[in-house]
């Protein structure tokens, strides 16, 4: 719960709102691999405090893999909706800390305090912001673009690089990366391979990453400056 009130503006995190909030809320460990039950009565406004997870649909006969709208990292509010069988669901990508608000009673408290409310509605919007322009751009982007814009996004989120060489951990396999890109685990694997090949990628064990220049793959990409899509 620190972890949130330390989220919240300047000033703000031991003022009465902030405890208001952080009286309607819980706090849950997700171990890697962990879904976040569902909840068919209630939206839910879920703040992650440490570790990292993915938004995605359940396995299912035609997809046994699931599809993955987000990944969200510390720091992230995500608006989690009610759900039935076939809806987006929160999975653990590491062992996750999180911090669980019934979202309609958390806006009602929340709006005593523009700034506040102003914060939390910021980081829900740029989640469903890096969601809805990812997917306009899996239509017009080849392979290697998604590849190249995914590994920008991942350094700027996880390493706060947008420039120069960096490195950094995977927390997702590359089936999940797959799967948020519309793209095989197998044409995952070829285009990492080819921007290895190029000079622009180095990898070590399962996980880290090294990239050798995060501009250049930008460039490949194809973005703009300053933006930002995963």
């Amino acid at each position: 719960m620190e972890a949130f009130r330390e989220a919240l503006p300047v000033g703000t995190g031991a003022a009465p709102i902030a405890d208001r909030l952080c009286a309607i809320g819980y706090c849950l460990h997700l171990t890697k691999g962990d879904q976040l039950a569902p909840d068919a009565h209630e939206d839910r406004l879920v703040f992650i405090a440490h570790g990292s997870a993915k938004l995605a649909a359940p396995p299912a006969a035609d997809a046994p893999s699931g599809q993955v709208l987000a990944f969200h990292f510390g720091g992230d509010m995500i608006s989690v909706l009610r759900q039935s069988d076939g809806d987006f669901r929160l999975f653990a990508l590491s062992d996750c800390d999180i911090v669980i608000f019934p979202a309609d009673r958390f806006l009602d408290i929340a709006q005593g305090d523009p700034a506040v409310l102003r914060s939390v509605l910021a980081r829900s919007l740029q989640a469903l912001h890096r969601s809805r322009t990812r997917m306009m751009q899996m239509g017009h982007k080849s392979a290697q673009q998604r590849i190249a814009d995914f590994l920008v996004s991942m350094a700027e989120r996880l390493a706060d690089c947008t420039n120069g060489p960096c490195a950094f951990a995977l927390p997702m396999s590359r089936r999940d990366i797959g799967d948020s890109l519309g793209l095989t685990i197998e044409t995952v694997s070829r285009q990492l391979t080819e921007l290895r090949e190029a000079g622009l990628l180095e990898t070590e064990g399962r996980s880290k990453v090294c990239l050798s220049d995060v501009a250049a793959l930008a460039r490949i990409a194809g973005r703009q400056s300053g933006t930002s899509t995963n």
